[in-house]
């Protein structure tokens, strides 16, 4: 009887693809830090302190006799509320801390950046996290304000739909701008908490010394340090809200923006791309 060596063939393991490495990055964060208490109360009052003033000012003008008079610059509301940036900093602060810094901390970045992800994929899926948690206050209570105020027969169509774009595109800016902020702030340190205060801090420090310096010296340049008062401006003149003589220019402000998100990703990107990776 011939005895011959075994052969044992292990079936090959199929490896999650490089879009769906991505997006459990994006499930599993989005998950662990929007379910804390928290930050879901945040939300919720971040949404009452949006939608209520705007139905304060449609009932307002229902009350009045100028229901079907709406215009645009109704929809504006939300962003001259100071009460509403304080809690999209603190829900910045909050979720967008520990964004990098947990990785950077646990030392498990390494393994999220293996092959086949990228640097690049990394740094969306993470953004997306803060950019989905902004955009339940940043975007969607605008959204359904105005399709509320065009079902109620306030504003024709043809605003609604340029509200619906305005919120939009205010939020797509909105957006990047804190979730480039956050995660660049966050690479800095493997502290979570050392991250959430220096984003809380910097958010809030920027609006408040802008309003000083330009209240001293009557300088509109100072304005554009903040990026609150960038954003505000550029919506502004989406939603087509009367301006002073001395208010910034919006192309000036929408360009300090971009050239603000492309600097913060392009900083963190090179901040993290001097990693070691472990590679499969």
């Amino acid at each position: 009887m011939a005895v011959s060596e075994p052969r044992y063939a292990l079936s090959k393991r199929e490896l999650l693809s490089r879009r769906d490495r991505v997006w459990a990055i994006f499930s599993v964060n989005f998950r662990q830090r929007v379910g804390r208490a928290f930050p879901v109360t945040l939300v919720v009052i971040g949404m009452i302190l949006t939608i209520v003033p705007f139905l304060i000012t449609v009932l307002t003008y229902q009350t009045l006799g100028r229901g079907s008079s709406l215009t645009l610059d109704v929809f504006y509301g939300p962003y001259g509320n100071f009460l509403l940036l304080l809690f999209i900093m603190l829900l910045t602060a909050l979720v967008g801390g520990g964004i990098v810094a947990d990785d950077l901390g646990s030392k498990s970045i390494s393994l999220y950046l293996s092959r086949p992800i990228t640097l690049p994929d990394y740094l969306v899926a993470k953004g997306a996290v803060v950019a989905a948690t902004l955009s339940l206050i940043a975007v969607l209570p605008g959204i359904l304000g105005a399709i509320l105020a065009f079902v109620l027969g306030y504003v024709d169509g043809t605003v609604a739909l340029e509200a619906f774009g305005a919120y939009l595109a205010m939020g797509i800016l909105f957006m990047a701008t804190f979730a480039t902020l956050a995660l660049f702030l966050s690479s800095l340190t493997e502290k979570r908490a050392w991250a959430a205060s220096g984003i809380f801090a910097l958010l809030l420090m920027d609006d408040v010394v802008a309003d000083v310096l330009h209240g001293v010296s009557q300088n509109v340049v100072w304005l554009y340090v903040s990026p609150w008062e960038d954003l505000t401006c550029v919506a502004r003149a989406l939603f087509q809200v009367m301006s002073t003589g001395d208010s910034p220019n919006p192309y000036v402000a929408f360009s300090i923006l971009l050239v603000l998100i492309v600097g913060l990703a392009s900083a963190t990107f090179v901040r993290l791309s001097r990693m070691e990776l472990v590679t499969e």
